[in-house]
């Protein structure tokens, strides 16, 4: 299978595997005061500052979760236990758990290009991605960042493709799988060290109960490690293969969506063909692509990100998304399976 769907997750770093293989099937409980229990709470310190360094944060700010998805339920939770959540807006494009933890909040229209508006004044606190996770636009946090209030950034879909430097942020999330690291492990990295935990218990200071999974804590760190160290090299890669993606969507007929987008997302539509047409068909040829974002997937309507650019074929949107394990052979798959695969669907819808 051609793995052109890094946005929804990425494989898995052999890098990553080989630093986790130490902590598999041995009694490793970070919380335990014997040998076991220290050799593991180092690796654990270890991580969190690998994780930290991605985003320029401190590993004393790193909460570990279960995934981006906790991270951010965990952030506006903690944000209602200190009374800091009167009068917050969000993104109108933000992830669809950043929208359902939000609540009743106000919402930043964004343009047609996915730019988003003005700030509203007065707000107790902002939620807004670093890249979005469907179009991969990319959000000016310089204009965003400034004002009253706290600020959290979903740096999910942007970190390991652009650099990030989010010291001034007050919270930030980030997912391992979406780096090549395992999946099940994320975090929530919070200036206040006294975060209200989402689950209770004395584990990570306090901030978040239960057992730590050292072995997946310790493949986070390594992915954000690479990350860091590979990043222009891959930046160059997915350049060029994105350069190739759009030019072949042109030449069929179809169009990207967005404008500023990191260049290892591509999201586009071919006019009167639905997104999930598209998809099935080059997933019958090998090919794995998305419609959307893989968490609102398998449901039926158009695509919230789309709707809020107000694009006029919202339910379109086919996502080619790269990562690590991308070469430009995946490239030269897609140009031999696509004219044929838009070719049969034209002709049967």
């Amino acid at each position: 299978m051609i793995h052109l769907d890094h946005a929804a997750t990425s494989p898995l770093h052999p890098a990553v595997r080989a630093a986790m293989e130490p902590w598999w099937g041995v009694p490793c409980n970070p919380s335990s005061v014997h040998t076991s229990g220290r050799r593991a709470a180092a690796a654990v310190e270890r991580a969190a500052e690998q994780v930290a360094a991605l985003v320029g944060k401190r590993a004393t700010e790193v909460v570990f979760t279960s995934g981006a998805t906790e991270a951010n339920v965990h952030w506006f939770h903690a944000m209602r236990a200190a009374g800091r959540a009167g009068r917050v807006a969000i993104g109108a494009t933000e992830h669809p758990s950043v929208r359902a933890a939000a609540g009743g909040c106000e919402v930043l229209a964004v343009d047609a290009a996915g730019r988003h508006g003005p700030l509203p004044s007065g707000i107790d606190g902002l939620s807004v991605q670093a890249v979005n996770h469907e179009t991969g636009v990319i959000t000016d946090l310089a204009a965003l960042r400034e004002g009253g209030g706290w600020r959290h950034v979903d740096a999910t879909a942007g970190a390991g493709r652009i650099p990030l430097d989010l010291a001034w942020a007050d919270g930030v999330t980030l997912s391992a799988h979406k780096l090549g690291g395992p999946l099940g492990v994320g975090a929530l990295i919070a200036v206040d060290t006294e975060l209200a935990p989402l689950l209770p218990g004395t584990q990570q200071r306090g901030r978040r109960g239960g057992t730590l999974n050292t072995p997946g804590i310790v493949g986070f760190g390594e992915a954000a490690r690479l990350a860091r160290v590979d990043l222009e090299a891959r930046r160059a890669l997915w350049a060029r293969c994105e350069a190739r993606i759009v030019a072949l969507v042109e030449g069929l007929g179809g169009g990207r969506v967005g404008g500023h987008t990191v260049p290892s997302v591509v999201n586009v539509v071919f006019p009167g063909l639905p997104a999930e047409a598209v998809v099935q068909a080059l997933d019958l040829r090998g090919i794995a692509a998305s419609a959307g974002s893989a968490c609102a997937s398998g449901s039926v309507g158009p695509s919230p990100v789309l709707e809020a650019m107000g694009h006029p074929e919202p339910d379109g949107g086919v996502r080619f998304s790269l990562g690590w394990s991308t070469t430009e052979a995946d490239v030269d798959a897609l140009e031999s399976a696509l004219p044929a695969v838009l070719e049969g669907l034209r002709a049967w819808l």
